[in-house]
């Protein structure tokens, strides 16, 4: 029988500690709480999970698909982080790749509080136009729950993925490399999806839509970036972060999408709280605009 997991992590620790400046365990990293503006540090081992965060049921299949198909993402992770070139990525490798972050996408506590607010969002509507089909207003009221939310992430996880990753496959592919001494930062919610062409409505329900960009960094010089191929022209592989504003850029699409925490190797978060002051609504933890167009 397998041990019982308490604590699921909806980040992996292997990515998490790529972060630390630590090369052994234990791994630690400065965490900034955008709701409550306050700074700690924390051990991976107790950041960005939750307990029983995945669990349906005593047998814990979700968190142990995710534990295996994290094993099989590592090895290709470390390859590409170890020589900084996606051109290195073999076709299965880059496939790999697509499916998780596909899965790191839907399978964090952000997505699940989009999830939930989009529910009550959906039963207020239904209410307003009097439905009288029980089953659907029922299962729109499940959603709202948590665990009505996790079943929710548990099927879009097993059924909606396949498709998300074979976008992601085909954009183009290249690396930002951090070349200032100042650090990536990630984040409890690490895949930032956004265009700049089409900002309206939240860009996370289109990547589909022309001129979508997705950003995810891999430690605290490497930033994957995954370009539409039918709006943008990459003309290199690897692109070089050479001033600070550079690193801000990257560092500001961890702020914003987030949910309440972001993760570095220092303490200083002051160009947090800036980005904060400017935009509060990043700390609110309101996912409306996600889903009300």
């Amino acid at each position: 029988m397998s041990r019982e997991i308490k604590r699921q992590h909806f980040v992996p620790r292997f990515y998490l500690n790529t972060f630390s400046e630590n090369t052994e365990e234990p791994y630690y990293l400065y965490c900034y709480d955008l709701p409550e503006d306050r700074v700690f540090g924390s051990n991976t081992m107790n950041i960005a999970q939750g307990e029983y965060f995945y669990d349906l049921s005593d047998e814990q299949f979700i968190e142990n698909k995710f534990a295996d198909f994290e094993g099989i993402f590592s090895q290709a992770y470390d390859k590409l982080v170890d020589n900084a070139d996606v051109t290195t990525l073999m076709p299965e490798e880059r496939h790999v790749i697509s499916l998780f972050l596909s899965h790191q996408h839907i399978r964090t506590r952000k997505f699940r509080e989009v999830v939930k607010q989009a529910s009550e969002h959906t039963l207020e509507t239904v209410d307003e136009d009097d439905v009288e089909d029980g089953e659907a207003r029922k299962a729109v009221e499940a959603g709202t729950t948590e665990e009505g939310a996790k079943q929710w992430q548990a099927q879009l996880t097993a059924n909606a993925l396949e498709g998300f990753a074979d976008l992601l496959y085909r954009m183009n592919w290249f690396l930002f490399v951090n070349k200032t001494e100042y650090p990536l930062w990630t984040s409890d919610h690490p895949i930032a999806i956004f265009n700049p062409i089409n900002p309206e409505p939240d860009p996370e329900r289109g990547i589909k839509q022309p001129g979508s960009k997705v950003h995810v960094p891999l430690s605290t010089d490497l930033v994957l970036a995954l370009y539409d191929p039918g709006q943008y022209f990459v003309k290199s592989k690897r692109e070089e972060l050479t001033e600070k504003k550079h690193v801000d850029f990257q560092n500001k699409l961890q702020v914003e999408h987030s949910h309440r925490q972001v993760f570095s190797p220092v303490e200083d978060f002051q160009f947090a709280r800036e980005v904060i002051k400017e935009n509060p609504e990043y700390a609110e933890l309101d996912y409306s605009d996600s889903f009300v167009g």
